[in-house]
Parts: C-alpha cells; structure tokens; sequence
C-alpha cells in the first residue's frame, strides 16, 4: 500500500517520491545561520518529494526528526543571540 497525506493547498491526495536521491526529486534547503562554506558542503537538508494527484503541486517534505534537530539548532541560536 502506497503511503499518502492531505495536500494543504487543495485537501487532495498526495503519493511520496520512489527515492529521495535520483536526478531532479533530490530538493535541499541550508539553514541561513550557516556559513557559507560549511553550510553547503555539510549544512544541506534533503526533503523527499511529495506530488498532489489533484493539483500538481510538487512538495519536498523532511522528516520530524530533522525538523526537530533543527528547531532545536535555531532557539538555542536565537537565545544566544547569534540570530
């Protein structure tokens, strides 16, 4: 059975990606409180694609834990005043 989710744009249903890695479903985001040169060769967050069957929209989503680690990266960041 393939996994699905609730596009937030229309409420269809959306299906992930095959893989997270082949050609162009690979969809990266580095966090701007990165340097420039650490944050692009190491910093990179890797989403997996995610495709609405009713509206077309493409969506690349990163899993809780990632999203977790970096929440906690940017209050610590925040509260030590770096941002």
């Amino acid at each position: 059975m393939v996994e699905t989710r609730k596009c937030p744009f229309c409420g269809g249903t959306m299906v992930p990606s095959k893989t997270e890695s082949h050609g162009y479903s690979t969809y990266f985001w580095v966090p701007p409180w990165k340097s420039k040169t650490t944050g692009l060769l190491k910093g990179a967050v890797y989403g997996k694609g995610w495709l609405c069957l009713d509206c077309g929209a493409l969506i690349p989503y990163v899993d809780a834990e990632t999203v977790a680690k970096l929440r906690e990266e940017y209050e610590q960041l925040k509260l030590e005043g770096r941002i």
